[in-house]
Order: C-alpha cells, then structure tokens, then sequence
C-alpha cells in the first residue's frame, strides 16, 4: 500500500474524532504586527520580562501611546536571545535563537524596521554529515545519502531532508497560516491526540526513518518523538520549511538591544518580581532591584515570564484552574549548548559545513561561525532532553572532552587543533530553566488557549504562548498580540465609561 494512501486512511480514521472537539477552545494570535491606534486613554502597562515578547509588546504600546514599564531580572535584555563573544579574532556564538526564515515576518519585519543587517546562514558546496546506528555516512546538499541500513524504496527516494514532508507533507499542507481564525482546521486537531513517534508508525514509517528523524533537530524537541505532539511536530516542520535561513550580522543580540534603545528608560534591568496583586481596578507588582523591595501599580500587566519562573512568584488572587494547570503542565525542552574553537576549520577542508544529525551524546552539531570569516571556527554540540540534562551535569572540562571525542566519530583532525570551549546550559538558568517549550499530546488544543488566557487584568505573552514556541518570531508574535489585548481592553473600558 502506498505512504499517499496510508496517510488518506489515517486522515479519514482520525477524522470520526473531530465532532468531539469541534466545541474546543480556540488558539490566539496575533491580527497584525504593530500599527496600534489609541481609541481610549492612555494606560499604564507594566512589562514582566524583557525579553522579545516584553519588548515587542512594550515598543508597540508605546507607540500607540500607552505609558510602559519593562521590569527585567537580567542586566541586559534579550531573554533567551543570547550572543557570545567569548572567542578569538572577532568570532561569535548564538547561545540561544539562532537563524530564521524568511516566513517569520515579525522577526524579518523588526529586523528591516530597525536597519539591521542580514545573512544568508548558508555556505555553498558543503555537504553534512551523519552518524546513526553506529554508522557515518555523508549527506549531499539535497539529503542524498547511501544509508547503510534498512529503509523503505520511498524513505531513500525521498533523501534525509525529504523524510518529514514525505511521510507529515499532507498535513503540513492542511497547517496554512496558523495566524489564521479559527486555527487549526478541524481535520488536523485530532493529531494532538497522539504523540508524533505514534503518528509515524501509523502511517507506515520504517524504524530507520525514524531513527533518522528522531536524530534530526525534530528530535531535540522535548525528550524525543514519543514526548510531542504529533500536531506540534507538524507545525514546527512547517514553519520552518524553507531552504535558506537568515542571521542578523553581528549577533542576533543587536534585535532586543534595538528595542530597548526605542522604550529607553522604561526598561528597568535586574528588577526581580516577587508578588502581583490585581482587583477590578488594577494590578500591584511588588519587585526587588538593587536590594531594594519596590512597588509599582499599573492598569494592566503583561507577564511575560516563562512558566517555570512564574509558578515560584505569589500571586493574589491566585489564577484560574485552567491557567494554572497550563502553568505546571507545559514544559521548557532542557538545552545544553557546547562550544568548541579550533585553529583551522578541519571540517570545512573535508567540504563539510559542520553539520551533523547523530544518535550520540551530542544529538545535532553545527558550525555557528559558517559565515563568519577567518581560518579559526567553532564547532557546536546542541542537545536537547535527556542527553541535555546529562552533558549539563558534567564539568566543563568533562563536557569538553566528551564532546570533542565524540565529535570525532563525525569529523576528522580536532584534538590537535582544539584551542578553547565554553557551554551554555539553559535548564540551569535560574530565569529561563529550559531552552524553549514542547507540547506534549494534547496540549496544544488542551492547553495553550488556556496559557494565552487573559486572568484579569493580567495578560500573557512569551514563545511559550505561541505556536512558533523555540523561535524569536513566537516570542515577536505572542507580544504583539498581547499588546492588540491590551489596547482593546483599554478601547472597551473607555467605550463602557462613556
């Protein structure tokens, strides 16, 4: 039987489930980025977290004419957007949001807006690389490889980078914008019912092809296939399906660091929150900056905190049932990012960009300096899940040799050439505990209408409400519709007064 007509099959049999969540909450998003206009008085917002979401959603309220307050726990803004320079002759590291497409048009829209300079992230004729059951193997531009173990006819035409559209294509095609109403289409909600390893085996997929996926940056997400959504994995191959990804030149740190050059003083670094109170006419936020115990009353919040992080501050009155359960139930994916700077770049002298998809400790590797010039580069190991949690636990010395010894399963010549390293261990930072959120089965349609809920006056923002969660465009996009909350709140107050 064909993968066309095992999907067609799986699409109908799914489909007798969707009269039961056709009454479902519905997912948020964004109208439009920015353009908003002031139709009440002005409000006084305050701002928890300055990360993307904060202050895309402080910037836009601002300049709708809204008076903002950006409260920060950091010294610098930016959140999980994160440059390191820690290297030589000039070279640099994203220890958090990397590339984009260009389909992210709130990333790509502020990056224009703001006269940033962009780069294509892509080196032409470099091939990647491969270690998978024990075995390494070459991956050519268009995802040919000689495979050598079992995989269907279908699974080797379709090549290493071909496996997800082969197998989720007619489902990603059914995703369409999720900015949309009423997302997603009735047909597909019924994916979030099972995990995306699930999905696969039904649909016919062999055991090597879901080794290869499960190897692949699919497989960072969470702890592994069987941890996520099945709906969460096509969506997050669908947003990401183009073949050219753009950096911004210089460090993708330079987006927040324009934003808070735009709210100035509004933004308020290492301003700890420790409680929020709210009632019918407003919302206290009690912090701590500089050892000092502040208060700061606002018309409304937005809390843009990752939950992690919002589950330890006291809130009174305490949130709904359904937005606490979002709170303790959805995630943050463990990352451990380890770092490696070499002399020369061995891997590029074997016409490899430095890319790698493995069932090792060190899960994905890659090159964060590929388009950086110079004969010095730096190798990366990203991993996600248990092996996150594993490789976190170690020294950095430790972390250091392991990754470079297993490194040297995929690339030949690094020990003699291995200068310096460095690691970024996101699950161990105290004000982000994890690299980014998954959605396990069910938790899309389940949970994340609930998480996106306003409780009050208290808005919600942050990758971890959007449906791009693990990129600067999910964080963009949740604080724009956060402020489109805002603003109208304010429209309607102002409408009901009069």
């Amino acid at each position: 039987m064909s993968d066309s007509i095992n999907r067609r099959r799986f699409i109908r049999d799914t489909a007798l489930g969707v009269a039961g969540l056709a009454l479902a909450p519905r997912i948020a998003r964004a109208q439009k980025r920015g353009r908003l206009k002031l139709e009440g008085p002005p409000q006084n917002i305050v701002i928890l977290g300055g990360g993307l979401a904060g202050l895309a959603a402080g910037y836009e309220l601002k300049q709708a004419g809204h008076t903002i307050t950006i409260l920060e726990a950091r010294k610098q803004p930016g959140g999980r957007v994160r440059t390191l320079r820690n290297f030589s002759d000039g070279l640099y590291v994203e220890a958090g949001a990397q590339a984009f497409p260009q389909e992210h048009e709130f990333t790509l829209g502020y990056a224009v807006d703001f006269g940033l300079s962009l780069q294509p992230s892509l080196k032409f004729g470099l091939e990647s690389v491969a270690h998978i059951r024990g075995s390494r193997f070459r991956i050519g531009a268009g995802g040919v490889a000689e495979v050598p173990f079992p995989l269907r006819a279908s699974e080797r035409q379709a090549g290493i980078f071909g496996l997800p559209s082969l197998y989720l294509g007619d489902f990603m095609n059914q995703v369409g914008n999720p900015r949309r109403a009423n997302w997603p289409p009735e047909e597909l909600r019924p994916l979030d019912e099972i995990s995306l390893e699930q999905l696969l085996r039904d649909l016919g997929a062999s055991d090597g092809a879901i080794d290869i996926l499960a190897a692949s940056q699919l497989g960072v997400l969470g702890f592994g296939l069987d941890s996520i959504s099945a709906l969460d994995g096509v969506v997050t191959e669908k947003i990401a399906t183009t073949l050219v990804f753009y950096e911004i030149a210089g460090g993708n740190d330079l987006l927040p660091k324009a934003f808070k050059q735009r709210v100035k003083k509004a933004f308020k670094k290492k301003a700890i929150v420790q409680r929020i109170e709210q009632d019918e006419t407003g919302v206290t936020v009690i912090y701590e900056r500089k050892g000092v115990i502040e208060r700061i009353t606002a018309d409304r919040v937005i809390c843009t905190l990752p939950f992690p992080i919002l589950k330890e501050i006291e809130v009174i009155p305490t949130f709904s049932e359904e937005k606490q359960r979002a709170i303790e139930e959805i995630k943050l994916t463990p990352i451990t990012r380890t770092y490696m700077q070499f002399r020369t770049r061995v891997w590029e002298q074997d016409r490899l960009t430095g890319d790698g998809i493995t069932d090792l400790s060190i899960q994905n590797t890659y090159s964060p300096t590929l388009i950086q010039g110079g004969r010095r580069g730096v190798l990366a190991s990203y991993t996600g899940g248990q092996r996150a949690l594993d490789l976190g636990d170690m020294s950095e010395n430790e972390r250091q040799q392991h990754v470079r010894r297993e490194m040297g399963k995929l690339f030949g010549g690094l020990d003699s050439e291995y200068e310096m390293g460095m690691s970024q261990i996101w699950h161990k930072d105290k004000w982000a505990k994890g690299g980014f959120t998954y959605f396990e089965p069910g938790q899309i349609t389940g949970l994340l209408p609930a998480a996106q809920h306003p409780e009050g006056r208290i808005h919600f923002a942050g990758e971890h409400t959007s449906l791009w969660h693990g990129w600067m465009n999910g964080a963009l996009e949740s604080g724009n519709r956060a402020a489109e909350e805002v603003n109208e709140a304010g429209s309607a107050e102002a409408i009901r007064v009069r």
